[in-house]
């Protein structure tokens, strides 16, 4: 089984940070710009982080939404 902390398995950064970018504009949010480097997947929730301490976005890769 793979470690779903160390790399997002099924889902890219990328296509998160697009559906973080779409949210953002859809709720008239000011997005940040989260980094790779710092973002984690935890059993399948994506925590898009700009710094190491804290996240911006949690993201829900089985439903595909973003989390509260």
């Amino acid at each position: 089984m793979a470690n779903s902390t160390s790399s997002f398995e099924d889902t890219s950064f990328e296509e998160v940070l697009a559906a973080y970018q779409d949210y953002c504009d859809r709720n008239n949010l000011t997005a940040q710009q989260p980094s790779e480097e710092y973002s984690t997947m935890i059993h399948g929730v994506v925590y898009l982080r700009a710094t190491p301490v804290s996240y911006v976005a949690r993201y829900d890769t089985r439903r595909q939404r973003f989390l509260a």
